[in-house]
């Protein structure tokens, strides 16, 4: 297939709808395992509740409500993975709206009665 076919296809076509479908549930697998990872952070049993510059422990996090210190390798994970869940929201939310890969638009309404009051 040329480059020239694969440009000219319609944004509703078949296989754009199945690029953005597989886009937006790679994008809310991501965010979801960040999310996990990020809140099981204080749990890890290396997390200490006191600062201990002998083993590098100098960065404080509040997580869980909760002082921790960290070391510069965990501190910089929970910083990218906080990125990562703030870039993942907001690609999922723009495909989601903008593109409707799922087609939940032009899905039928139920009609419903005003409520009575």
């Amino acid at each position: 297939m040329s480059d020239d076919t694969v440009a000219s296809l319609p944004p509703r076509s078949p296989r754009m709808r199945t690029f953005w479908k597989t886009l937006a549930t790679v994008l809310a697998v991501t965010v979801f395992a960040s999310v996990l990872v990020n809140l099981s952070m204080p749990a890890w049993p290396d997390m200490t509740r006191s600062p201990r510059p002998s083993e590098g422990r100098v960065y404080r996090g509040i997580l869980n409500g909760s002082d921790t210190y960290m070391n510069r390798r965990e501190y910089l994970l929970h910083w990218v993975l906080e990125d990562v869940n703030f870039a993942g929201v907001a690609a999922f939310a723009a495909i989601y709206f903008f593109v409707d890969p799922f087609d939940y638009k032009r899905r039928l309404r139920p009609l419903r009665p005003p409520r009575p009051y």
